[in-house]
């Protein structure tokens, strides 16, 4: 007990020291924290088991309150290192269990999930927990322990979900103790058949007969009803932590989302219905599969870059003795590992862009679980040829990630971009406004400052996929009966909304139609249609506090990364502006600074070059709508590797075409007709524009008036419109 606990602290302490002072800029971090911190009810399925511990953590005297929390996940993160090492050291040696542990403990994503207010470390304390304990029973099984791990079993539901794609596995080690036939037949139905007809059928509630048939094949003792009803009333008891839901709801908490305080609410918030049975809903807009390929990429890169070429050898080895020594004992952690890896990765689904696999990468934990108990078995392997092979192995686990500059990538002591973020963002608001912002990071972050640290009280930080929901819109009647809310979706309802309410703003995140973001007008970190709008922002940026490197491509994350991203937004809008006031140096400074902030971004050089060619300076401006060019390239490259839905990539492909259509109109300009010619006959190549059209309709008129009269008569059919064409088109026919 004394090396887990040594074992333990010396994780907790490094997550202690990496993770950072206040709310860290992950997915759903700052709602969790604000959720704690009001006591309320978060997004489906609600996560009772964990905000209930969060809510306690909240009593320690250390730091602010998301600091607290991160001590939390950075405890739960220990403890499982430190349990599975307890486990292991059991039975195949202490530098077994010592290397397991380690490998657990330095897994690049559990040391990220260990320094946010999330509940993944939790999910992952009882991943290992439930995994241990299963064998224990599969070694010796006793009544009332298998009583106690259908209560805990029930507890970790509570907290998430997807433990319960462990079930066939670990129902099948637990109930392992009198032999039972069919195992090729369960095998089947657990490996093949039932993941089958849930990807046939679209339904992931044909898990559950899996489950039940596992419980009834394997219990082979005597009153099984009386067992089967104890078994049911322990799983419910630890599943009754669920009523906090309703009961909660029923006080009207600062967040009570979908109010489960109705009956119909809570079922749906429980088995999170609205998310169409999978990961996030982005994932139907593809086929079932269709990117299982791509994820399993996704999914191997982790593990190599967890494991390395020596770790996954030690895990073969150790599940090729689990399999030579106990049949049944591999195959119930293989089930668990299939559910919760392949599986898993099947039915979600996702995209693989960094965006979505940020969102897939702490679901890899579960399956990761499984293959550290496996390293141990495969390290306890080399301590039965003697102590030496196992001891260098489990210093090199220890040392290897840090040699390979792990330590850098997980440090956060200094970073401040989520507590920055919001400051800077409510710093922008007019007073008495509303804000709206849209995506996780940005949107919670403001939650958790204005609850939990009192920040501008005034301003009204509305959530734009909420705004039409019924629940979110009775909890805003109750905080503040003048604010007029309603789904955000199109032109028509954000002029109602804007109408009804006389000061607003928003993030750069949000999702605006083009005819409503036009009319909105730069103020620091926002745009806004509040009529105190500052014609210059200049001021607020220079009272705005930026600690770390604001470097898009620089960032160790992606939530990080998006959050630089609004600030390169905000300072794009704020150039634009200017450029068309005329204002020649404030633009050039705010585009470059976006520029800097974030590379890969065509606008800034796009904005410089339209302004050079204003000014006319046709070489400079040719040079930045190259650049534009060459970016939008990558882009669209990168939206065919990531797979993007068709609209996106062909508006890339769009934008790139506009941007080398203004390269011909430059090379005309400078007497270049030659490769005015070149570069629209390109942009037609990227995306076919009635503009470019009439170009080259002009380039030809003196030259060839057939292809002149062909490109023009295809400009009026991609724009019936087009007046210039149109007119051209007649003389030509007038000529005939």
């Amino acid at each position: 007990m004394r090396e887990a606990l040594l074992l333990g602290a010396g994780a907790f302490c490094l997550y202690l020291y990496t993770m950072p002072a206040s709310l860290a800029a992950y997915r759903d971090a700052g709602e969790f924290a604000a959720s704690a911190y009001t006591l309320g009810v978060s997004h489906p399925p609600g996560y009772p088991l964990y905000l209930l511990l969060a809510r306690a953590s909240l009593t320690l005297g250390l730091g602010d309150p998301a600091y607290r929390l991160g001590l939390l996940s950075a405890l739960c993160a220990a403890a499982a290192s430190a349990a599975l090492f307890l486990f292991a050291r059991a039975r195949w040696g202490l530098w077994a269990a010592i290397g397991a542990a380690a490998l657990l403990a330095l897994n690049p994503v559990l040391w990220s999930v260990a320094q946010v207010q999330e509940m993944y470390s939790l999910s992952v304390l009882g991943a290992v927990a439930l995994m241990a304990w299963s064998l224990r029973l599969k070694e010796n099984y006793r009544f009332h322990e298998w009583l106690a791990f259908a209560l805990f079993y029930g507890l970790m539901l509570s907290n998430r979900l997807d433990i319960l794609l462990w079930a066939p596995g670990l129902l099948f080690l637990a109930l392992a103790v009198r032999p039972t036939p069919g195992g090729a037949w369960w095998a089947l139905a657990a490996f093949g058949l039932t993941p089958f007809l849930i990807a046939a059928f679209d339904a992931n509630s044909l898990i559950v007969p899996l489950i039940l048939g596992t419980v009834l094949w394997r219990y082979r003792g005597a009153n099984r009803a009386a067992w089967l009803w104890r078994t049911a009333a322990f799983a419910a008891l630890g599943l009754a932590l669920y009523l906090y839901l309703p009961l909660r709801s029923a006080r009207e908490p600062w967040l009570d989302w979908s109010h489960p305080a109705d009956l119909s609410n809570f079922m749906g918030s429980v088995l999170r219905s609205k998310y169409g049975g999978t990961l996030d809903l982005l994932s139907k807009s593809y086929a079932k599969g269709e990117l299982f390929g791509e994820n399993a990429a996704l999914y191997a890169r982790h593990l190599w870059d967890w494991l390395g070429p020596l770790g996954l050898v030690v895990v073969f080895a150790g599940a090729g003795s689990a399999f030579k020594r106990d049949k049944d004992r591999f195959l119930g952690q293989a089930c668990a590992y299939w559910w919760s890896g392949p599986v898993f990765l099947f039915l979600a689904n996702m995209p693989p862009n960094p965006h979505a696999a940020a969102i897939v990468e702490p679901h890899y934990l579960l399956s990761d679980v499984v293959l550290a108990f496996w390293a141990a078995e495969g390290l306890g392997l080399l301590s039965g040829i003697g102590s030496a092979p196992a001891t260098v192995l489990a210093g090199f686990f220890i040392g290897f990630p840090f040699a390979r500059g792990l330590w850098s990538r997980m440090d956060r002591r200094d970073h401040l971009f989520a507590y920055d973020f919001a400051r800077n963002a409510l710093l922008s608001a007019p007073r008495d406004s509303v804000l709206v912002a849209r995506k996780d990071v940005q949107l919670y972050n403001l939650w958790y400052y204005q609850t939990a640290h009192g920040w501008r009280p005034d301003v009204k930080v509305v959530a734009q996929g909420l705004a039409g929901s019924p629940w979110y819109q009775s909890g805003w009647r109750k905080r503040s009966p003048e604010l007029r809310l309603m789904p955000l979706r199109d032109a028509q309802t954000w002029e109602r909304f804007l109408a009804a309410n006389p000061a607003v703003s928003a993030t750069f995140d949000a999702e605006l139609p083009l005819e409503i973001s036009s009319r909105s007008r730069s103020r620091g970190l926002l745009m806004s249609w509040a009529p105190t709008a500052p014609a210059d922002s200049e001021a607020l940026w220079e009272l705005m506090v930026r600690r770390g490197r604001y470097e898009y491509e620089g960032q160790p994350d992606f939530f990080t990364s998006d959050l630089v991203e609004s600030y390169a937004q905000a300072r794009l809008r704020q150039g634009s502006e200017a450029v068309a006031a005329g204002l020649k140096d404030t633009a050039a400074t705010a585009l470059r600074s976006a520029w800097a902030m974030h590379w890969l971004f065509p606008e800034p050089p796009l904005f410089l070059g339209f302004q050079a060619y204003q000014l006319k300076d046709y070489p400079s401006a040719r040079l930045y709508y190259g650049m534009a060019s060459r970016f939008y390239e990558e882009l669209l490259e990168l939206a065919r590797r990531y797979r993007a839905l068709p609209g996106v990539s062909e508006q890339i492909a769009r934008s790139n075409a506009e941007t080398i259509t203004h390269q011909g109109v430059i090379c005309e300009k400078m007497g270049e007709l030659e490769a005015a010619r070149s570069h629209y006959e390109k942009a037609l190549s990227r995306f076919p524009l009635a503009q470019t059209h009439y170009n080259l309709a002009v380039l030809f008129w003196k030259k060839d008036i057939g292809a002149a009269e062909r490109h023009l008569r295809e400009a009026l059919r991609l724009d019936p419109h087009h007046a210039e064409a149109r007119r051209y088109l007649a003389l030509i026919q007038n000529r005939k």
